[in-house]
């Protein structure tokens, strides 16, 4: 995939979903009931190639549960892992309606193509590409901060191991996304 269209692909990640979110009619106070699902974009991942997309559903003032789904964008010379799809638990220690500190848990389930070569065939061994899918278990810590306009920022950091002969044996969880709450 060109540069180019890697570059539009993105901006069309970052821009459009953030705005249709929250293009929503919303309350300026937050005196009515609580709303309780949550979309996001990953704005770190996009720059790295593997732009990720969040849903949360929030279970009540502390805790929510959701799904975090990436696609690759660079081609498979370049990155192993071609999608990466995590369900995740988090738990939240502020004191508004699920936001401030938060700890997760969750469960990756990586799908990745595997360079192998033929060394028998010298001096140029051809390139084979093994396809698997592997799962994990991992963990991430973050702050998430929400204004007036139910517009969300949050921050996190963590990773995850997976098991079996995954070429890449774990998966990074780490992102600074922006979206929103309706």
């Amino acid at each position: 995939m060109s540069f180019t269209r890697q570059l539009f692909v993105y901006c069309v990640l970052v821009l459009f979903f953030p705005l249709q979110a929250v293009s929503q009619i919303m309350m300026n106070d937050k005196t009515g009931p609580p709303r309780k699902n949550e979309i996001r974009v990953n704005l770190f991942t996009g720059l790295l190639g593997l732009p990720e997309l969040n849903y949360e559903r929030l279970l009540n003032d502390n805790s929510g549960l959701g799904l975090a789904a990436s696609v690759a964008l660079e081609n498979k010379e370049m990155m192993a892992t071609r999608a990466l799809v995590l369900p995740y638990y988090r738990m939240y220690f502020g004191k508004g309606y699920a936001s401030g500190f938060f700890i997760e848990g969750n469960m990756g389930l990586s799908f990745e193509q595997q360079r192998q070569y033929n060394w028998s065939i010298w001096p140029l061994p051809p390139v084979q590409y093994k396809s698997g899918v592997y799962y994990g278990l991992g963990s991430a810590i973050g702050v998430k901060l929400e204004n007036r306009n139910r517009l969300i920022g949050e921050v996190f950091l963590g990773g995850g191991r997976l098991f079996g002969d995954s070429y890449d044996g774990g998966y990074l969880r780490m992102g600074v996304c922006l979206g929103g709450r309706w």
